[in-house]
């Protein structure tokens, strides 16, 4: 499915899903900070790649706010991408990937924004140490990258929490989730 019809047929679920809260009469709003970072205007894991190879020859300044060690959010979105190839290791309930799940990957990519626990390792993976070096993280995110871009789409495996993504709705989710983890970088 086309990503533009994808997103015409999230419209209504978004638009029923997130009606504004009333409280006492009046519409609660909504708090935006707006944060101007080259990794949140990636429009795809092209995108992103790109910045990760410009990140590898100049890191000497690259923080992010949290517990988590650069290196190591680095290796948990590589991670992701390459579990999308080889197959999660737990899966949530295939009523929960088929209701739940596919109703916030919607909003998630109508909104072209994610929002997930930041520092949550990915149910069942392998755990990553926080002594990952930053250069060992992104060069495994960009491989990691490289991969799923000469995947075939029938080689994919459904995602533990979205169930069956096609590989741009992939591409999508996976640059979600990198985006998101990106908005922690102090700049």
């Amino acid at each position: 499915m086309k990503r533009k019809k994808f997103l015409q047929k999230t419209a209504l679920s978004y638009g029923i899903l997130n009606l504004p809260l009333r409280s006492e009469g009046k519409v609660e709003e909504e708090t935006k900070t707006e944060i101007e970072s080259p990794w949140l205007e990636a429009e795809d894991l092209t995108d992103l790649r790109t910045q990760l190879v410009q990140l590898q020859s100049d890191s000497k300044e690259f923080k992010l706010t949290g517990n988590w060690s650069p290196g190591k959010v680095f290796a948990h979105c590589a991670q992701s991408i390459e579990y999308s190839l080889k197959g999660y290791p737990e899966m949530k309930s295939s009523f929960f990937r088929g209701s739940v799940g596919k109703v916030a990957f919607s909003i998630f990519a109508f909104k072209n924004k994610m929002n997930h626990g930041l520092e949550e390792p990915i149910p069942g993976a392998e755990d990553i140490s926080n002594a990952t070096e930053l250069k060992v993280g992104i060069k495994r995110l960009i491989q990691a990258i490289d991969d799923f871009s000469k995947a075939k789409e029938s080689s994919l495996r459904p995602h533990f929490a979205y169930g069956d993504l096609t590989k741009e709705e992939y591409d999508v989710a996976h640059s979600l989730h990198i985006k998101n983890h990106m908005e922690r970088v102090l700049v």
